[in-house]
């Protein structure tokens, strides 16, 4: 997956019983939710989201019967891939668990997705899922991100709209995910021309960069788009604006880190005028939004001294999204759940989320920022149809 490359993969120990979810009443229609990773590498804020969604629901739904109890599994660095299966099989066998939120291991997200799908278990991935994943369309599988090739075709748009005309090329690891993302990229049709001249591996252009970079200079190459595996995107970046600083640059939330930002300056200066764009589902925020918002980050910054970023919503929207959905249909069975995501889809705290048949993310419009030396984010929507699934 994309940001600092974190990988999350399960064990069979029960790390925490979070805050609303020991005891539950006797009485209580009890929905309980695996969340599937390892705590100590999770994204900054994203389990504390997660539990503030708990918390919420505990409180809003005590009157009507109902409680959620969220689970998280931990990973010691040493299971094997089978040993992580072989608790998403029991997961799915387990009769008490209504859903899971999946990691942002993509393999296993694979694998979970099948046998839980299977079992009749409700699945959310709030992060990628492989693209192949949803050919296989699953009933109770859903993915709060955008499909690899919805981000490479939203990038060949947000191309022609930032600087219409220019000649591109296109790097890209071998992996499937990336390679999704160019068939994206490559395949999506633009009313302003986009020109793509070259297609090159990331690990072409780290082992002879001066040769490919001759080569593109020959073809007249005016933009280049980058969606490599890791961090290893940030270097090619700076060699090539080293080269030239008026190239316009491009890429997925591979080039999201603004850790690494803070502490490099040349990088910092490389970013300006990229065109970032992310797989997240984010709308405009109404004013009650706004101030629960504020609420919520200066209590996360008071608590933590950092700020948060929008994997905190990822985890809290995906509690949310089971939740309130049950408890509006006055239910805790998964297929009936995931029947009215499919149906109504899900209104989230600053996202909203439309599932296709296959539980893919749907979009009336295509976002993307650009960003300035200051790291701010000039915000930009696309309205455009027919983006190549």
């Amino acid at each position: 997956m994309k940001k600092r490359a974190i990988l999350f993969l399960l064990t069979a120990a029960l790390l925490v019983c979070s805050l609303g979810g020991c005891g539950a009443r006797a009485d209580a229609q009890v929905l309980k939710i695996a969340v599937l990773g390892d705590p100590a590498t999770f994204y900054p804020s994203y389990q504390e989201g997660i539990l503030q969604a708990e918390r919420d629901l505990n409180q809003e739904y005590a009157a009507d019967g109902y409680q959620v109890v969220c689970e998280f599994y931990n990973n010691s660095d040493n299971y094997t891939y089978e040993e992580t299966a072989a608790i998403v099989d029991a997961l799915a066998a387990d009769p008490e668990i209504t859903a899971v939120i999946g990691p942002i291991n993509m393999e296993i997200g694979r694998t979970a997705a099948h046998v839980l799908d299977a079992a009749g278990k409700l699945f959310v991935s709030p992060h990628f899922l492989y693209d192949d994943v949803y050919e296989n369309h699953y009933h109770t599988v859903f993915s709060l991100c955008y499909s690899a090739k919805t981000v490479g075709a939203t990038l060949k748009l947000a191309a022609s709209v930032v600087s219409p005309g220019l000649r591109w090329a296109v790097v890209a690891p071998g992996t499937p995910f990336e390679q999704d993302e160019v068939h994206g990229f490559l395949h999506q049709e633009t009313i302003d021309e986009v020109t793509v001249v070259d297609c090159v591996s990331v690990s072409d252009l780290q082992v002879d960069f001066q040769r490919v970079y001759r080569r593109w200079e020959a073809l007249g190459v005016e933009g280049v788009v980058l969606f490599p595996e890791g961090d290893e995107g940030f270097e090619l970046l700076k060699a090539l604006k080293r080269e030239n600083p008026d190239l316009l640059c491009g890429g997925d939330t591979a080039f999201d880190n603004t850790d690494l930002f803070t502490k490099d300056p040349e990088l910092t200066q490389a970013m300006n005028g990229f065109i970032l764009v992310n797989e997240f589902a984010l709308h405009d925020d109404t004013s009650e939004e706004t101030e629960r918002v504020a609420q919520l980050e200066d209590e996360y910054r008071q608590e933590t001294g950092m700020d948060l970023d929008t994997w905190y919503f990822q985890g809290y929207n995906a509690v949310r999204a089971i939740a309130d959905t049950a408890v509006r249909n006055r239910t805790t069975d998964p297929i009936q759940i995931a029947q009215s995501l499919h149906a109504d889809g899900y209104h989230g705290l600053i996202q909203d989320f439309a599932f296709d048949a296959d539980g893919r993310q749907k979009a009336e419009n295509y976002q993307f920022g650009v960003l300035n030396q200051e790291w701010r984010m000039e915000r930009h929507v696309i309205q455009f149809s027919g983006v190549a699934e």
